[in-house]
């Protein structure tokens, strides 16, 4: 079920599970891309395309873990990724990216994050969904709001961001 997992969110942008065939120039330009990762940790590491080709496997195989790439017009524009999922405690963390610049602020990522909650919750049967965010990434700050996460807790001085001291924001969202 999982490797041909699709899921359609309207006529021009559905998520699917991502393959190591999915792994672009273009991705792996994303995740090296500072831009596109600063408020990621992915920002600290160099991406080939052997590493990522290597991390998509390791997802798709795993059974705690699902990696969708986001499609818009049938091009691949970003990553969501669910995972790990803790199933004994009907639990995960969802993280995501979207890394053609010119689809940020249209939305999408709202929209893939509130599809990818029901699909947690109706299909996987998951309660609670989890995730962080550096508390100046306002964009990811709108994303989890807009989707029904609540703030749950703060990291204060947690993360180095461009030589200051920052804090994570922890943000969950529950089954109602």
């Amino acid at each position: 079920m999982k490797k041909k997992l699709q899921i359609l969110i309207d006529k021009n942008i559905f998520l699917k599970i991502l393959n190591q065939k999915d792994v672009s120039k273009n991705y792996v330009n994303w995740l090296n891309d500072y831009e596109v990762t600063k408020f990621t940790e992915q920002k600290n590491c160099k991406h080939t395309f052997k590493s990522v080709k290597s991390f998509v496997k390791e997802k798709y195989i795993s059974d705690n873990d699902y990696l969708f790439g986001i499609y818009f017009n049938n091009m691949h524009i970003g990553n969501i990724k669910l995972g790990p999922i803790l199933w004994n405690h009907k639990s995960a963390e969802v993280s995501y990216f979207i890394g053609e610049k010119e689809y940020w602020g249209k939305g999408i990522a709202s929209i893939c994050l509130k599809a990818l909650i029901d699909f947690s919750i109706n299909t996987l049967l998951l309660e609670k969904i989890n995730a962080g965010y550096y508390d100046l990434n306002i964009g990811s700050a709108r994303v989890f709001e807009k989707c029904g996460f609540i703030k749950e807790g703060e990291k204060k001085n947690n993360i180095i961001f461009e030589g200051k001291r920052i804090n994570l924001i922890l943000v969950g969202y529950f089954k109602k």
